[in-house]
């Protein structure tokens, strides 16, 4: 086993593709395979499965990452995450969340429990939905926020609000006009497709408008909600589409409709399923529930 093996492996579950691990190893894409497969023989078993241009980590890959954290950390951060996890609630708080979540309600929920704790601090980092499952199963955070996780080994989740999707569109399009849009709304326009992202599948958006048997354009995807924005403030599109990040886009002229039938999602909150809860975590998670429920409530108005 060579160090470059691990150095690839460790680069590729962080990053979630060769391309980019092979830009951080100042190597080519077929180099970091090559790496890949020659440790996968070293071990004998399998540390990706491979679909549709796609790495998913196996479960074997899971836990053989923590090991190969600990060789690159070293044992100095090792007492660190040690002193921190003896110092329970002693004013550190990581959180991992979607960007959607991240300039929707989390602020408020921050704003709020800053006051209950003044001297907390509060580290907020944005991840794809697959990078926030890595880092709670290799402890990298405390919190992950986000849409609710499939069982998934090594995490906990508690559901906070279930929330509608909504129809958003320019001002100008003529379906401002309307209070609810509905399926038959959206015969020949351009729908913008929320792309699947790692283990999650926005299934159920699809299949209203599948079921519908309408027909319309879907010239445009993404698997981000700022971006789907973004083009959809262009007039490039109308998006089906959850609603924590549309607030800083009406500014630039998205409008948001309520959609019938609902289509509705789960989000939570998520922790590491051995990791017990701090006294910051479960007083944050508070403040996240008040929010999220009240966004859930206004949604049902």
């Amino acid at each position: 086993m060579k160090q470059r093996q691990l150095q690839a492996f460790r680069y590729v579950m962080q990053t979630g593709t060769t391309a980019k691990a092979a830009d951080l190893m100042c190597v080519t894409q077929p180099a970091v395979s090559r790496l890949i497969s020659e440790l996968e023989i070293h071990l004998d078993f399998k540390l990706f499965d491979r679909s549709k241009g796609r790495l998913a980590p196996t479960p074997e890959a899971l836990k053989f990452f923590n090991g190969v954290e600990r060789f690159f950390i070293g044992i100095d951060e090792l007492e660190s995450a040690a002193d921190k996890i003896r110092g329970q609630g002693s004013g550190a708080l990581r959180i991992s969340s979607t960007p959607a979540l991240s300039t929707g309600v989390l602020p408020a929920a921050i704003s709020d429990f800053r006051k209950l704790h003044k001297k907390a601090t509060i580290e907020v980092e944005t991840a794809s939905y697959s990078q926030i499952a890595l880092r709670l199963q290799t402890y990298q955070t405390d919190l992950g926020i986000a849409h609710a996780f499939p069982e998934l080994p090594g995490i906990r989740q508690f559901e906070i609000a279930k929330v509608a999707h909504v129809c958003a569109m320019h001002e100008t399009h003529p379906l401002v006009e309307k209070d609810i849009i509905t399926p038959q709304d959206l015969e020949g326009e351009n729908v913008l497709r929320i792309l699947p992202e790692g283990i999650v599948n926005w299934d159920d958006t699809q299949k209203v408008l599948d079921e519908a048997a309408i027909k319309f354009r879907a010239d445009f995807g993404t698997q981000s909600s700022h971006t789907g924005y973004a083009m959809i403030a262009s007039n490039l599109a109308i998006g089906l589409i959850e609603p924590f990040a549309a607030d800083p886009w009406t500014k630039a002229g998205v409008v948001t409709k309520p959609f019938t039938p609902e289509v509705l999602y789960s989000y939570g909150v998520a922790i590491s399923e051995d990791k017990s809860q701090t006294r910051l975590a479960k007083a944050f998670i508070q403040c996240l529930e008040t929010h999220m429920r009240g966004f859930e409530a206004k949604q049902n108005m």
